[in-house]
Parts: C-alpha cells; structure tokens; sequence
C-alpha cells in the first residue's frame, strides 16, 4: 500500500515540475516575443530587408498586385509592409509592440495601411483576405491555434505566406563567423556553433505540419533563397543587439560582446560579407475547409 499510495504524489509532483517548466518557457517566449520593442529604433536600423524576391513570388504564386487585401502578422517596424504597400496592396498589420509600431506608422501612411495595436490573437479583424503573411514572426505564435485563426481571416483560394531571414549558413563558412564562435563560446557557452547548429525555419516537416493542421490550408511549398548582407562595424553592432539571447546578458556581458563583435569587423576590414538565408513557406487556403 505504502508504495502505490506513493505514487500519486510522485505523478502529482512530476506534473507539477512539467507544469512549471512549461510556464517558465512560455513567459520567457513572451519576454523574447516583446523584447523588440524594448529599442524600436535599433530593431528597424539593425534587421535587414527581405529579399526582393520574396515579393516576386507573392505576386507570382499568391496574387499580390493592386487590391490586394493583406493581413500581416508582426508587421514590427514594417520591413515587409513597405514592399507590400509598394506592390499596390491594401494592408491590415497587426503588431502588439507599441514602439514597433510607431516606427511602422510614421514610416509608412496612407489609407492603403490600417495598423491594428495588438496580439494576433486578440485581435479583432475583418476576415475575407486574399494573402495572409508572416514575416520573421510566424514563431511567436501558439502553434496550436494560431493557424486555425489565420484560416478563419483568408477567402477560399486565397494563400498564407510565411518566411524568415536565417543569420549565417553552415553550408557557406566563414573566417567572421568562426571567429564570432569564438565569442559566443566565452559568453554565451550554452549556444551551438553555428557549423553545428539548425534552424528552426529549416525544420520542414515542422511548419508543414503546423500550417496545414486543421485542413484549413492545402500543400506547402518550401523556397530557400541564399544571398548575403554586408555588415558594417555599427550595423553589426545595432543587428546583434536585436536578438534575444544577446539581449539577455548582463549589461556588462552584452557591452563586452558587442563591442568584441565590432572589432572583429574592423580587424576583418570594416566590411563583411555575411551569409543569409531566407526561408519561405507558402499554402493555399482550401475550399470548403471549416
């Protein structure tokens, strides 16, 4: 009796621990998810744009042109809303940083861009969309019902779009992004070397599961365009500052690791060419679908 009235508890206090770790992942998604908007500024001189390309193949493949009625989730400072807007698109961004959107509004005016202040999933939007995408932010959203909602905002036939910038390539070395390990090994050394690391953007089956859980949207197609970004000592600096685990260090840490970047760009010649790759998952939304 003893060992099976054990037990329970023993469930009771491995649930609770599992419990707990899911609490503490989930708060620190949501410290990540909003840490951008900590330095709006740095964020739109730090992140670089999209490929051109990117938007060749919306047109192509999902329709953007003149009329096109977007919702953009995590519009940020709008790297993706410009071209957008370009392109002749009527605009819905959804963004809950308030700084972020502030940038976002006085870069970009007009009647063709409505700006909603707010989480994707609160939100309180219109529906009938031809195009829904997601730029560099498809990752902060519940996996679980997050597509459910993007399939309730697109028309029948209409399509979702969703890419990220990848920040370096194993497949393509570098003597900058070695000698960047080198930092990374003495102040953040939990972190894979990026020889050795993957992407969350290049797990496929992933992100074919998730945008097509619930029927709502049809075969995905995976493009992966390879191109490259030159850094400056300050670009670097400011694009650095960006991410979250840099973010995170101790103020003394952070300055001491920005700082070893920017000199690792001056000691390589003030300019560096550093490898990019930019991910993109496209889906169209499927007739009938609930």
């Amino acid at each position: 009796m003893g060992d099976q009235e054990s037990n329970p508890g023993t469930v009771a206090t491995q649930d609770a621990v599992t419990a707990g770790q899911a609490r503490s992942a989930e708060a620190t998604r949501e410290a990540r998810r909003m840490s951008f908007n900590a330095d709006a500024l740095t964020y739109r001189r730090g992140r670089p744009p999209y490929p051109e390309a990117v938007f060749d193949l919306l047109a192509e493949r999902c329709g953007l042109g003149p009329g096109t009625r977007v919702l953009e989730i995590g519009a940020g400072t709008g790297l993706a809303t410009g071209p957008l807007l370009a392109a002749g698109a009527r605009v819905v961004a959804v963004e809950p940083g308030e700084s972020l959107a502030a940038v976002l509004a006085a870069e970009h005016t007009g009647d063709r861009l409505e700006i909603s202040v707010s989480d994707f999933e609160t939100a309180d939007l219109p529906g009938g969309f031809d195009l829904a995408v997601a730029a560099t932010a498809l990752h902060w959203l519940d996996p679980a019902t997050s597509t459910a909602k993007i399939g309730a905002q697109v028309r029948p036939g209409g399509w979702l779009a969703a890419w990220w910038n990848e920040f370096g390539d194993a497949k393509r070395p570098t003597l900058f992004r070695d000698r960047l390990d080198e930092v990374y090994h003495d102040l953040l050394p939990g972190e894979t070397g990026y020889r050795n690391s993957r992407s969350h953007v290049l797990d496929t089956d992933r992100w074919r599961g998730q945008l097509t859980a619930g029927g709502y949207f049809g075969s995905v197609e995976v493009e992966i365009m390879e191109w490259q970004q030159i850094l400056t000592t300050q670009s670097a600096r400011d694009q650095w500052s960006t991410f979250p685990n840099i973010r995170e260090l101790d103020p003394p840490s952070r300055e001491e690791f920005l700082t070893r970047l920017g000199s690792l760009v001056d000691e390589l010649g003030g300019r560096v060419a550093d490898p990019r790759l930019t991910v993109i998952y496209t889906a169209q939304r499927v007739e009938g679908a609930a």
